[in-house]
């Protein structure tokens, strides 16, 4: 898109809306059901789950995605992420409440403030609590901290991009090494037959080198936005959620205290469920629309004005709700044209005849690009897992170095992918473009790339095996 300068009457470039991007790139899978030839792997149930059994690969009769189908697949993202779509909004609504009762502001806003000098500290210390929180398979639900960060990101002095960092790429950190995870490294090992959460050392290791690398990213991009507002990658930007002005930061008044008190108690229910498995779509939003309540009657808040600020509160996930349902329309393109499965067979050949290292980095590069249209974390691993396993051990690489490879691939690509609805979520909820995102991540992103790479190359030269 074009835009005439007023001084000059030139025209310069602008980027499009997000949705038109997600439309654009919707027309372009839709294009590829045409041209890439249409494949299917047989499914089979391994260890009590479905999976695909690697040897079947077979071309099937082409499937392409006429243009009405294709225009259908995108609001069919609502029905199909419904539960998400739910979830983002009623959190949304409920973080309006707690929001207004301005016990962040005056309490960890506060803290932050006093820390945003020594960022060395604080920053490493924000972060590696949503690493934790990621290598424990918090993944999803991280979209329910990303209004706190922001508040954290603005009191350190930085912008939008800071707050929802510390939430979304400190879960990346946590969940790239997988060490807990259950929707990841659980479902895989389960695949192979390996006893769940074995080789946790080393993905331990690697959660804390890609948190040490964040760390270090941060710390810089906070810097340069402390010294000079105009370096922020947003600079300019329009629609950015931005921090309330004030004339003065809030007392930390007894009131206050008790509705921090009731919302930490709902975060530790939440992580509770989160790691049990009942923290599902309709149970994150309940407890937090009851820990909304309880912090609006602590601080006096009339029942017409809670739900007031909580209309009004989810009326900001909108436009993000819009760009998940899209997300997940593109998917549906691919998957109605059947060409994912060919993308994954493809993939897999090319590396297949390759030494044990050149065999592993390719393993590990594939799961990279198949995450840009498979984000699903479980469907991923038993798609992918069935095969690299095979691939795996006719060249000799253990099996946890196969499921490295998977965990990696699987976490990182999560930070570009317009796919993905954790992603499109966060940056929609602090009113971040894709552009600008993309932007300011990309080069944390090839960070990341290097370490898993590097960690790949040990997985190998140790023999990594189920310690």
């Amino acid at each position: 898109m074009e835009k005439t300068t007023e001084k000059t009457g030139k025209k310069t470039f602008r980027v499009p809306h997000q949705l038109i991007i997600m439309i654009a790139i919707a027309a372009i899978a839709t294009l590829a059901t045409y041209i890439v030839p249409a494949g299917a792997y047989d499914q089979i149930e391994i260890n009590g789950r479905k999976a695909i059994d690697a040897a079947s690969f077979h071309y099937i009769e082409q499937t392409p995605v006429g243009l009405w189908d294709a225009f259908l697949a995108l609001p069919g993202g609502f029905s199909k992420q419904v539960s998400i779509i739910a979830m983002i909004t009623m959190i949304a609504g409920a973080m309006g409440v707690i929001n207004e009762t301005k016990c962040f502001d005056a309490s960890v806003g506060k803290l932050a403030a006093k820390y945003k000098d020594n960022l060395y500290l604080i920053i490493p210390l924000l972060l590696g609590v949503f690493a934790i929180l990621g290598a424990m398979g918090i993944n999803t639900p991280i979209i329910a901290f990303v209004p706190l960060a922001l508040i954290l990101g603005y009191n350190l002095g930085g912008d939008a991009l800071v707050g929802v960092s510390l939430a979304l790429m400190g879960m990346i950190c946590g969940l790239g090494g997988g060490a807990f995870c259950t929707s990841s490294t659980a479902v895989a090992q389960g695949l192979v037959g390996l006893e769940i959460f074995t080789g946790w050392q080393l993905r331990v290791a690697a959660s804390v080198v890609l948190w040490i690398v964040g760390s270090v990213f941060l710390i810089r991009y906070t810097k340069k936005v402390q010294k000079d507002p105009s370096k922020s990658v947003l600079h300019g930007a329009e629609g950015v959620t931005v921090k309330p002005e004030e004339q003065e930061s809030p007392e930390l008044t007894p009131r206050r205290v008790g509705a921090l008190i009731a919302f930490i108690a709902g975060f530790l229910v939440l992580v509770y469920g989160a790691t049990h498995g009942w923290g599902t779509a309709d149970a994150l939003p309940a407890v937090f629309m009851l820990t909304a309540i309880v912090c609006g009657l602590i601080c006096g808040f009339s029942p017409d004005k809670i739900a007031k600020d909580f209309v009004n509160g989810a009326k900001t996930m909108a436009g993000a709700a819009l760009v998940v349902a899209f997300a997940t329309g593109i998917n549906t393109i691919l998957s109605s044209g059947n060409i994912i499965h060919t993308i994954v067979h493809a993939l897999a050949s090319l590396f297949a005849n390759g030494s044990v290292y050149v065999s592993a980095i390719g393993m590990y590069l594939s799961n990279l690009l198949i995450n840009f249209v498979l984000c699903s974390s479980s469907a991923q691993a038993t798609t992918v897992i069935p095969i690299f396993s095979g691939v795996g051990e006719v060249l000799g690489l253990t099996q946890q170095t196969v499921i490295q490879t998977f965990n990696f691939g699987d976490a990182f690509t999560n930070l570009l992918t317009p796919v993905s609805s954790v992603l499109m979520a966060s940056i929609g909820y602090a009113g971040i473009s894709l552009d600008r995102w993309i932007k300011f991540a990309w080069k944390w992103l090839l960070a990341f790339i290097a370490v898993g790479g590097v960690f790949v190359v040990i997985g190998v030269a140790i023999n990594y095996g189920p310690f």
